[in-house]
């Protein structure tokens, strides 16, 4: 199916039938995880003379599942993640198609400690955005991974892993993204007392309450996808949460 719309009174087309997939599946045994979170747990349930499990003689599969979303899945969050308020993920979407731009980064290892940064640190700066986003861009996709295939069994609690720097956070919000999507587990750094300034400097908190911006993290972008524009589907489960199992889908345009 092809669809055509314009960007910025340029036609442009992309056809459906070709989507590139930018989750990761979460497994039950051997899959990828943050934040020290155990696998994913299936539990079938079981009641009196009921077995949710065909193969052992139950009429259905029935299972529960113990997942977190932060820490098991590619998951989308709302500002609800470091706030009191509730602003659920859910709600979060008054739609669910945006015009998304694919950059890939080489994060910056930091040289001297500051106080947002330490030696050895990698980092997204300023300076690798500036001059880089297209202002149609209502979605931006950042990859910072080389090695796509090891992101479906990647452990990446206690990797101290790349992240964005406060002041290329706020360059993204003020570029007019409102969905900021990347291949690692956070924006921000994995032990930094409990800052989190990139998180707080994309959504301008506590400042405000953006109630329209969402942060993805724990994507992957497939080697074969080469940096520029592209329609994004964003689907978030309808849990309310401060964060959702999501599947974002991109599709090439052709102009």
């Amino acid at each position: 199916m092809i669809i055509n719309f314009k960007i910025s009174n340029q036609g442009c087309k992309a056809d459906l039938n070709q989507p590139i997939d930018l989750s990761i599946t979460s497994k039950v045994e051997n899959s990828f995880k943050a934040w020290y979170c155990k696998e994913v747990v299936h539990k079938v349930i079981e009641e009196g003379d009921f077995i949710g499990s065909v193969k052992r003689g139950g009429s259905v599969n029935f299972k529960e599942i113990t997942i977190n979303p932060h820490g098991n899945m590619t998951h989308t969050e709302s500002v609800a993640h470091i706030c009191e308020e509730l602003v659920p993920i859910n709600k979060q979407l008054p739609k669910f198609h945006f015009i998304a731009q694919v950059i890939t980064v080489n994060p910056c290892q930091i040289k001297e400690t500051t106080d947002q940064k330490n030696v050895g640190d990698f980092c997204i700066e300023l300076s690798q955005l500036e001059n880089r986003l297209d202002n149609n861009a209502e979605a931006l996709i950042i990859r910072t991974q080389q090695d796509y295939s090891s992101l479906q069994t990647k452990n990446h609690s206690n990797t101290n892993w790349p992240y964005i720097c406060p002041k290329a956070a706020s360059h993204i919000r003020n570029k007019g993204v409102k969905h900021l999507l990347i291949d690692q587990p956070s924006v921000d750094k994995e032990i930094d007392g409990g800052k989190l300034l990139a998180h707080k400097a994309f959504w301008d908190y506590p400042n405000v309450i953006d109630k329209e911006r969402t942060i993805t993290e724990l994507i992957g972008v497939p080697v074969q996808v080469t940096d520029g524009l592209y329609l994004l589907n964003l689907s978030l489960a309808n849990i309310e949460n401060d964060a959702s199992p999501s599947r974002p889908i991109i599709y090439k345009l052709f102009f």
